[in-house]
């Protein structure tokens, strides 16, 4: 025994030094180009709001009067998963002025807390090209009780504005899920409220328009219940109600000039009421609203200099809609669940892997010609032209609460993220951080590995958002797994969001001789350790078999195994007879009055008998080794095995329904189901046949 220790200490102590040389031969690499890493540069800083204070009539106060007059038109735009646009197009008329150089734009604290994302666009020409135009950054903002308040310069210098002038504002805003919600009729209800226009201070709005734009198969409710507000009753106000396209508009809007004496309780308020899953049928192309985000993302994007990127991206789903109904089934399907989520890929990429905690997902993929082949992933071209999205289906339908974690790995060609300088080594990596559509991530982590031998510039992210926080680390210099020396960058975001992604680029130097070295060197140190090994293997003798005395025999734990062994097969009886019931009751071979009672006795017991084993399990699974294995082996094989009964029930259901595949097909995927169930059972039976003989004397 003493040998055999000695000689693992030494193969370890070989490993660390041969681990310290490729490290010491790396950063000879990364700083032969004669340019050292230096700290990321950042183009600009997040905006930091101004000290809370009410703007008093004072000679510092931004006092239009009725000098200026405001045309506003505001659209809210409700999107797929969950977000809303809030965009308000301003003409602002100066007539009587000479002195204004901001403007305050005030939204009532109704959904602010639900912001990820503001910009304000400013042209003194017309609305025309003004969304392309540069962002205006430098806003402030300032949080009253009732009141948010954005301060916005109307030029870039600072400069006041003169009488006659006219300038158009263009300000989109992002929040993330403004709505409650209820089950109406089995169906989602979404309730959005906000103020009706928005607040300039002391302008009056002379006139406006208000569209709602809805997703596709989403429906506006106008009824007892669900009174859209304002309506045709309200003075003034026109509403034209055009179910055909999905908008709701109000025409004829005007408002007084706004202070903070006010309250906007005595306003207009915007109420609208829509049923997201009213029309919608296709789970893998949804087009009614579905309420959920990413808890946390990482993606590590390796940056192959032979002409490939490798990214690996891992999500955590949360749903955040309706609750699981008592009477749920998995053959009729809730819309208003999360089913099936669509992820936009880059230009050009492959899915090379896609999987969860449990295993491989999609790994049957129905194509074109109605062929299942093995292998194929539902990637399929989305309505970003040139990207594909991977459309990804959790185990089970999502419900309030409920998580789902997956992983995918893909490629795609270097040439769509880096371009380089002709005539030099200098390139450029452009990314977005995250492959997200409009959904927003709590926290967004990014791991960027440049090539072996590559030197840092510098990095520029045009998009500093007050309501985002990002930190960057250039602390890691080191990767064990790829055997040699390799620069990360690191990117942590938090509240990300969709209007956030805008493109990170990395700037670097590359020489194709500095790849040669780096491998040159890893052969020759990976050869040496080999060598080294072989030699301490040659120069052993092998340990003679050891004489186990009685004090070190493994203890087993008999009384917790037996337990877990005895509940857990009544645990499977009494399911095996749940289900023998539900299908007598199908068949009608049992009363269903009678076959209902029992099948709730059944279910009591079962769950009774649940608790129980869950505790029993726990106890065993402390103990640790071959125990805990065969639990977690076990648990594994259940889920798989419910997947699988899962899949049997909805391809005979689909068969049965669409027919949309020969018998022939249809009979060979339930064989292969039926005998993939069957796997699973023995597998099962084989584990606890093994804990049964660790019973035996």
């Amino acid at each position: 025994m003493k040998k055999i220790k000695s000689k693992i200490f030494t193969l370890t102590v070989l490993i660390v030094i041969s681990m310290s040389i490729i490290t010491m031969s790396g950063l000879v690499q990364g700083y032969s180009e004669g340019n050292t890493a230096t700290e990321p540069n950042i183009l600009s800083d997040p905006i930091t709001p101004i000290s809370e204070r009410v703007y008093l009539n004072s000679a510092n106060n931004f006092t239009y009067g009725f000098n200026a007059t405001a045309v506003v038109n505001r659209t809210v735009e409700m999107q797929t998963y969950g977000t809303l646009g809030l965009i308000d197009s301003i003409e602002v008329n100066i007539y009587d002025n000479t002195s204004l150089t901001y403007f305050n734009y005030t939204l009532p604290n109704i959904n602010t807390d639900n912001i990820t994302f503001t910009s304000f666009r400013v042209s003194n020409a017309s609305y025309e090209g003004i969304g392309n135009g540069t962002a205006m950054r430098d806003y402030t903002y300032q949080t009253h009780i009732n009141y948010t308040t954005f301060r916005v310069p109307f030029n870039l210098d600072l400069t006041s504005i003169s009488t006659g002038d006219q300038y158009f504002i263009n300000v989109y805003t992002e929040f993330a899920y403004p709505y409650t919600y209820e089950l109406v009729n089995n169906e989602q209800v979404l309730t959005y409220q906000e103020l009706f226009y928005p607040l300039i201070n002391n302008i009056p709005i002379v006139d406006g328009l208000v569209w709602v734009e809805k997703q596709g198969g989403d429906m506006f409710l106008d009824d007892v219940d669900h009174v859209i507000t304002p309506n045709n009753a309200t003075e003034g106000i026109t509403l034209i109600n055009d179910a055909e396209t999905g908008l709701l508009k109000w025409d004829n809007v005007t408002r007084n000039p706004f202070n903070y004496s006010q309250s906007y309780d005595d306003d207009l308020m915007l109420n609208v009421f829509l049923s997201s899953v009213s029309t919608g049928g296709d789970i893998e192309n949804p087009a009614n609203t579905v309420l959920f985000k990413s808890t946390n993302v990482y993606r590590k994007i390796e940056i192959d200099p032979f002409g490939l990127v490798r990214i690996t991206e891992t999500q955590s789903i949360v749903f955040l809609g309706p609750e699981k109904p008592d009477d749920y089934n998995e053959i009729t399907i809730k819309l208003y669940a999360l089913n099936a989520i669509p992820i936009i890929m880059p230009v050009n990429s492959t899915v090379i892997d896609l999987y969860d905690e449990i295993g491989s997902l999609n790994q049957i993929y129905q194509r074109e010609d109605n062929i299942f082949k093995p292998g194929y992933y539902n990637q399929r071209p989305s309505i970003y032209p040139g990207h594909d999205a991977l459309v990804i289906f959790p185990r089970t339908p999502l419900f309030h609460g409920d998580t789902f974690d997956f992983t995918i790995v893909y490629k795609s060609s270097l040439g769509t993220f880096t371009t380089k300088e002709p005539g030099t080594i200098d390139y450029k990596f452009q990314f977005a951080p995250c492959s997200i559509v409009n959904w927003t991530v709590d926290e967004l982590n990014v791991d960027v590995v440049l090539p072996k031998g590559a030197v840092y510039g510098d990095i520029q992210y045009n998009n500093p958002d007050p309501y985002q926080d990002m930190y960057i680390s250039y602390d890691k210099k080191f990767k064990f797994t790829s055997l040699g020396f390799k620069r990360i960058m690191s990117f942590k975001f938090t509240n990300f969001s969709g209007n956030d992604n805008a493109p990170v680029i990395i700037n670097f130097r590359y020489s194709r001789l500095n790849i040669l070295i780096t491998y040159f060197l890893q052969v020759i140190i990976v050869g040496a350790i080999f060598a080294i090994y072989l030699g301490i293997r040659w120069s052993t003798k092998k340990a003679k078999d050891l004489v186990i005395d009685e004090d070190d025999r493994e203890f087993i734990p008999i009384d917790e195994i037996e337990e877990f062994v005895k509940q857990y097969e009544e645990v499977l009886s009494l399911r095996e007879r749940l289900r023998e019931t539900r299908s007598k009751v199908a068949a009608k071979k049992l009363k269903a009055k009678e076959g209902k009672d029992l099948i709730a006795k059944l279910e009591a017991r079962q769950r009774a008998e649940e608790e129980v084993l869950k505790k029993t399990k726990e106890s065993l699974v402390i103990l640790g080794g071959r125990y805990k294995e065969h639990v977690q082996k076990i648990e594994i094989a259940e889920r798989k095995l419910y997947e699988e009964r899962r899949n049997l029930r909805m391809l005979r259901q689909e068969y049965r329904v669409k027919k949309s595949m020969t018998k022939e097909s249809y009979m060979k995927l339930v064989r292969e189901r039926t005998q993939t169930i069957e796997k699973m059972k023995n597998e099962i039976d084989s584990h606890l046949i093994s804990l049964r003989m660790l019973l035996e004397p």
